[in-house]
């Protein structure tokens, strides 16, 4: 029981693998040293904290300087960024099997995990300077998640059986958390990703003026939680990464440059990152294989087209690049989320039906979708997130994964009928199409993203597959922003996700138990509401139903100290979805993700997973110690 106990004491004699000689001088880049020099800056000893993480290189010590140039098709810097400012409490390590101290230094738990103990590293600080410290936690935590007026709502793994978690400051740099019951994943689940503990860390002494409990002339939280929410678009907004924004054009390009205050040093003592500067440009998604082929490109992980792999191959000599195949680490694309908060209540009768989820899920020939929109290349499988999770490396893991990953994945056309004309959805009024079981029409209306043409190119082979069973399909095809507001609303009927990834509890175990108010949650946004905000908003699932279930379980699982027995009722939950399933929808999945890697940038891993938001890549292999040579 005590053995996540004792892995943490571990955790507290080891920082890092990474070691650097004692009583090292620390290094700088030379235009930090020239600011050094001419008295801007202090020495860069006094920049970093007492003990800064000590990064290994992963194929040698670098250079300093350059400019790494990359695209992005998301005005938010969703693509890019995202995926390199990530700087949560710990980091995954870069095979992600286990995780490692970053933000936070140590931690301890009690003896039943209702109380931890974290210390940030003791002289942080934000990139004008100012110290980092538990401040700028407590601001968000009571200031913007417990302010009633500021739309924020608790993180996962803040709340425990319906009750938030107390916070307590020790000291600058220590802090106390307890909870009403076992909370063992809470560190994990605050350390997800570039928008999890990255984003629970904010400048207090900045964001204060933007707020109205601390300036009179603020009437509301709007430019409040635009900097929260979009932190990368001001230059003025300090920042804890290893590059801040020095210049942002909405729909044109942002450029970063290094952090003169970051926190890390590589194993010869040198102040990280090695790479200058950073230049995203905003461009269409056909831009992208031709900027690598000009040779416009030094790294990109996100954002191109699975069509657009041989292309790549074929020109890598000529762009003076490599190409890397990694693995996108998705259970599907696309990925159908049936929405069980829909506000027409017919058609959610019919998604609470499990005839009716088995119908269109055994009318898609997933061999064909692979065929044409992947090359042949992904694996025709059900919704049964990522294979590499924790629980499904033992052999009955094994099983309960193959399992899931065929249930109700076969291409049976003629079982999909029988199981349609058996709850009553059949051609009422002879116009070739099945009506809903009280005669009236029935459209499957499906919110399809644009700026994906595998995505729309695999929902036009599923329309075809659904009409030839007759069933009437609409495509919505329009901007993923509208489709959230959409989302919000309860307007999804089924919304088509690109490329999908998750494991078990710690990333995303929304897309299998809805316990989050975000958009990818199974069953619907407004339903992961209801149960992150206990009951006070959003939508209620079924009572008895498989959802319901699932958050039940879900209960029962996260308060569970030992990781063995934890997989084990990880497990016993996903026999839901094989035996009340599916209740969301997969296609074809575990794709061969390109990667552009120019021939003159080093320290990139030759393998990664591309998808994985929560997991943090690239951001997971450390792009501080990325560096071009000369």
């Amino acid at each position: 029981m005590f053995k996540r106990l004792l892995l943490v004491l571990m955790m507290l004699l080891v920082v890092s693998g990474a070691t650097v000689a004692q009583n090292a001088t620390y290094n700088e880049a030379p235009a930090l040293a020239e600011r050094v020099a001419a008295g801007e800056l202090p020495p860069v000893s006094q920049r970093l904290p007492e003990n800064p993480v000590i990064v290994e290189p992963l194929e040698s010590v670098g250079q300093y300087g350059g400019t790494w140039r990359m695209l992005d098709t998301a005005n938010d810097l969703g693509q890019a960024m995202m995926g390199i400012a990530v700087e949560p409490f710990l980091k995954w390590n870069r095979d992600v099997n286990g995780m490692r101290p970053n933000l936070v230094e140590r931690w301890e738990w009690n003896a039943d995990a209702t109380a931890v103990t974290i210390q940030f590293r003791n002289g942080l600080k934000w990139s004008d300077g100012d110290p980092l410290t538990v401040d700028d936690y407590l601001f968000w935590w009571n200031d913007m998640v417990l302010d009633e007026d500021v739309p924020l709502v608790p993180a996962s793994g803040t709340t425990v059986q319906g009750e938030l978690m107390t916070v307590e400051k020790v000291d600058d740099y220590t802090l106390n958390i307890s909870f009403p019951a076992p909370n063992p994943m809470f560190m994990e689940l605050s350390s997800r990703g570039f928008y999890q503990s990255a984003e629970y860390v904010v400048p207090e002494h900045y964001m204060r003026q933007f707020h109205p409990k601390y300036n009179e002339a603020v009437t509301d939280t709007t430019e409040l939680m635009n900097r929260y929410n979009d932190r990368l678009h001001y230059p003025d907004m300090p920042t804890f990464y290893a590059w801040q924004v020095t210049e942002y054009v909405p729909d044109q390009l942002a450029r970063f440059e290094r952090n003169p205050y970051y926190w890390k040093v590589d194993t010869d003592g040198n102040q990280l990152p090695y790479i200058d500067n950073i230049e995203v440009q905003i461009a269409t998604a056909d831009e992208f294989p031709l900027r690598a082929i000009a040779g416009d490109l030094d790294l990109q992980v996100r954002g191109f087209q699975f069509k657009d792999i041989p292309l790549l191959l074929e020109n890598a000599e000529a762009g003076d690049y490599e190409v890397r195949l990694w693995n996108a680490g998705d259970f599907a694309w696309p990925w159908l989320i049936l929405m069980y908060d829909y506000t027409d209540e017919g058609i959610v009768d019919l998604m609470y039906t499990k005839e009716f989820r088995q119908a269109l899920s055994y009318a898609i020939n997933r061999e064909q979708i692979n065929e044409i929109s992947s090359l042949g290349l992904a694996q025709a499988r059900q919704f049964a997130l990522s294979p590499e999770s924790q629980e499904f490396q033992s052999p009955e893991g094994q099983a309960v994964y193959q399992e899931w990953a065929s249930s109700y994945a076969a291409f049976e056309p003629e079982t999909a009928a029988a199981l349609l004309d058996g709850i009553g959805v059949v051609d009422a009024d002879g116009d070739g199409f099945r009506d809903r079981p009280d005669g009236s029409p029935l459209d499957i209306i499906v919110d399809v993203p644009t700026g994906d043409a595998k995505t729309e190119e695999s929902m036009e082979l599923i329309k075809q597959d659904w009409e030839a069973v007759g069933l009437k399909t609409t495509l919505n095809i329009t901007d993923w922003a509208i489709i959230d507001q959409r989302a919000e609303a309860g307007e999804i009927m089924i919304r088509a996700w690109p490329s999908a990834a998750a494991w078990g509890l710690v990333s995303a175990a929304t897309v299998w138990t809805p316990i989050e108010g975000v958009t990818y949650t199974v069953g619907g946004i407004r339903i992961g509401r209801y149960y992150q905000t206990g009951g006070a908003e959003g939508v209620a699932p079924r009572e008895g139903s498989m959802l319901e279930q699932l958050t039940q379980l879900y209960d029962q699982i996260v308060v569970e100290t030992d990781p063995a027995e934890r997989d084990r009722m990880l497990l016993e939950a996903y026999r839901i979805h094989i035996d009340e399933g599916p209740l969301t929808i997969g296609t074809v999945g575990q794709h061969p993700a390109p990667v552009i890697v120019k021939n003159n940038f080093h320290n990139v891993p030759d393998t990664g997973l591309v998808a994985a938001w929560d997991l943090g890549y690239p951001g997971t292999s450390d792009p501080e110690q990325f560096f071009i040579s000369e």
